[in-house]
């Protein structure tokens, strides 16, 4: 479940962090609106897609084990439940952990006006994407460092080029 909790954290933190950055040239309200509703979105999606993605892999599995064996119907076993409970336990996880992610960008923005509070959001989440880094640094035995950084610069990188093409599309008058 470590997996899915980091997956849906880092994705709803980026993914919120796009639309407040993309939504700033607007008032408060309206990004934060924005950003409620699009961390929303993505948690309910993720949390599907994990769980309808995780299902798939495990019967799969199932399946092989079945071929495996003189006995070809594991329906109703120990294995067929614990599989279910997995697979809900992955939806839900990476469900919550996204729209818990989708908060951290938001923040800012109960606290500050919106170009500071854009600022704060891209600092926090590179931050948080950093420590997400020394943690898989750590639990995948690579430097601690290098993994932090690679993070980090992920969450840079999002950073840039959405503010980007918001700057493209304010000053065309797209928007």
């Amino acid at each position: 479940m470590i997996g899915a909790f980091t997956r849906g954290f880092v994705d709803g933190s980026l993914s919120t962090l796009g639309i407040v950055i993309g939504a700033s040239a607007a008032n408060s309200t309206v990004i934060i609106s924005a950003a409620v509703g699009g961390a929303m979105a993505n948690g309910v999606s993720n949390g599907l897609s994990a769980f309808v993605a995780r299902g798939a892999e495990d019967y799969s599995e199932l399946c092989e084990v079945e071929k495996a064996m003189v006995s070809r119907d594991l329906r109703g076993s120990t294995l067929d439940q614990e599989i279910s409970k997995n697979t809900i336990r992955a939806g839900v996880t990476d469900g919550i952990a996204t729209i818990l992610g989708g908060a951290i960008p938001i923040a800012p923005y109960l606290l500050a006006p919106p170009l500071p509070a854009m600022l704060m959001a891209i600092g926090l989440v590179v931050g948080i994407t950093f420590v997400f880094g020394l943690y898989l640094g750590r639990i995948s035995r690579k430097s601690l460092l290098l993994s932090a950084a690679r993070m980090a610069v992920f969450a840079l990188v999002v950073a840039v080029v959405v503010y980007l093409v918001q700057l493209i599309l304010v000053s065309e008058g797209k928007v």
